[in-house]
């Protein structure tokens, strides 16, 4: 009972945080990270202990599967050489030069440690990129690749990783056998995810055959599938993290046009309301583990000395990542004729951009504290709390700096959105409303009641309008959403003058509830649609 209390605390403090960040000026997680912080500090939660094994079961499967499903698959594939650079190269650049870094700061920590170390600072948190992404309007390729590259680098990291502790525990380290385990568990995990998400679609598709859509076992089936893939990958000793992101690339480009309107639409609110939950509640919880943290290493070493070491290995993770952008971005348009026929070399803005987005989050704190307590032989594990601190002093540190920063230096850069898809868009709604067009047109001459004739010709009408403007210059996306907006609202209000009428005739008795019942359902579903459609007004 106390545990589902002190569950239901977390959920009431993470909607608290999410209601007090749309007042402030940085993403989410920024807000949720201090307010954890804040709430451990003063002492007004339990101390929550963060387990590495449930977090990595309860958090990592659906949030990475939930990135995968968005990423956009077209732009993922034109993008894999520098996601393939980052999420491999990078994370052992990293890796090793804060791991060397930290050997030589820390007097007595082991190399293999250090190495330990720099493996769980490497990997960027895909949770925490994309809540910064999606507030910047910068280059459609930019956004694929930074997300792209958090989706991936987490199991480069955590071999990485495991690797340095079996060094320390062995005094030995086989760098072919390295290579040889890293391949393995990568690409058994690819295959595995994909053949779960595979195998999951299957299933769905016959029990729609056999029963027909209901949107209930579809959610179901759905949430159940990035767990299915990590448990079967853990089992099958590969990367549950790569298993998880195929099943979720795999779903991504399946479920659109696999599942009728209503299925998508639940599901999408489902899934929305769980992403919400389970994205606070990892960073309120990063936030909780301060305190003990904190009190694991302040007998060893002075305040002083902890935020110094902290801002050199969180500065070094920083600059090793600038460092690595520029050459792995520029080298192949120097040594490759096919990458200069192929592809746009990336703006010097863009690049310093994307070194800067190294965001760190809850899996690296996760992995950190999933260092064993003792060696086999039973003695400590050396250096095992300040590896842990100091994971955490990287992660707080990047959201706070570089968080808070990102969006200033797009700014300042002038970098903007390059309208990549807005051709296409035009495209597409054209071909879409035209398609519609004629459809109503086949039955406008095959109707004969002159109710149907009127409907079909307001709806003709509506239709012929909205082809004419797409056809016209003035039309952007832009004026689009704008015009769109202006309808919602002039729809909606309305609408709640409708409301008022018939609630007024009903208070008044008259009419009776069999009559104002079923036109307030009627006018209550004609809102729903309305406000299910998007009305943004921004560029």
């Amino acid at each position: 009972m106390a545990d589902f209390e002190q569950a239901l605390a977390l959920l009431l403090l993470t909607t608290g945080l999410a209601v007090v960040s749309r007042w402030l000026p940085w993403p989410r997680p920024i807000t949720y990270v201090l307010g954890g912080i804040g709430f451990a500090v003063a002492h007004f939660l339990p101390d929550a202990a963060l387990d590495p094994g449930f977090f990595f079961l309860c958090f990592l499967p659906p949030l990475l599967f939930a990135d995968g499903w968005l990423m956009p698959l077209r732009e993922f594939a034109k993008a894999k050489r520098p996601i393939v650079l980052l999420a491999s190269g990078l994370v052992v650049f990293t890796t090793l030069v804060v791991g060397l870094v930290a050997h030589w700061l820390v007097p007595g920590l082991p190399l293999s440690m250090a190495f330990a170390l720099g493996a769980v600072v490497s990997p960027t948190d895909a949770v925490a990129v994309n809540a910064i992404t999606e507030r910047l309007k910068v280059p459609v390729r930019l956004t694929t690749v930074l997300n792209g590259e958090s989706l991936m680098n987490d199991a480069t990291g955590l071999v990485a990783f495991k690797f340095a502790l079996a060094a320390l525990v062995a005094g030995t380290f086989s760098l072919r056998a390295a290579a040889l385990s890293f391949a393995f568990i990568a690409i058994g995990g690819l295959i595995l995810g994909f053949a779960v998400s595979y195998a999951v679609g299957r299933l769905r598709d016959l029990l729609r055959h056999v029963h027909g859509s209901d949107p209930l076992i579809e959610i179901t089936l759905s949430l159940l599938t990035p767990y299915a893939a990590f448990l079967a990958a853990e089992r099958l000793q590969v990367s549950g993290v790569l298993a998880v992101v195929a099943a979720g690339l795999h779903s991504g480009w399946r479920d659109p046009v696999r599942t009728d309107v209503q299925t998508r639409q639940t599901v999408w609110t489902v899934w929305s309301t769980v992403l919400f939950w389970l994205n606070g509640l990892a960073f309120v919880l990063l936030g909780l583990q301060f305190p003990r943290l904190f009190a694991a290493v302040n007998g060893s070493y002075s305040l002083l000395h902890l935020v110094g070491l902290t801002a050199a290995v969180a500065g070094v993770a920083a600059l090793a990542r600038i460092a690595w952008f520029f050459p792995a971005a520029y080298l192949p348009f120097v040594l490759s004729a096919r990458v200069r026929a192929t592809e746009t070399r990336p703006s010097w803005q863009a690049l310093l951009v994307g070194g800067w987005a190294g965001l760190r989050g809850a899996v690296t704190l996760a992995a950190a504290l999933s260092i064993p307590l003792l060696l086999p032989g039973g003695a400590a594990f050396p250096y095992r709390d300040l590896v842990i601190f100091l994971a955490f002093g990287v992660i707080v540190a990047s959201l706070l700096v570089q968080g808070t920063t990102l969006e200033w230096l797009v700014c300042r850069l002038g970098l903007q959105e390059d309208g990549l898809y807005r051709k296409e868009e035009r495209v597409a709604r054209t071909a879409a409303v035209e398609a519609g067009l004629a459809a109503l047109r086949a039955l406008e001459s095959a109707t004969t009641s002159p109710e149907h004739h009127a409907a079909l010709g307001y709806v003709i009408a509506e239709y012929e309008q909205r082809l004419s403007t797409l056809g016209a210059e003035g039309e952007t996306r832009t004026t689009a959403r704008r015009r769109r907006a202006a309808e919602h609202r002039y729809r909606l209000a309305a609408l709640e003058a409708e409301r008022h009428a018939v609630d007024a005739l009903w208070r008044r008795n008259v009419i009776a509830d069999e009559v104002h019942r079923p036109l307030q359902q009627l006018l209550d579903h004609e809102e729903s649609m309305l406000r299910a459609q998007p009305t943004n007004e921004e560029d």
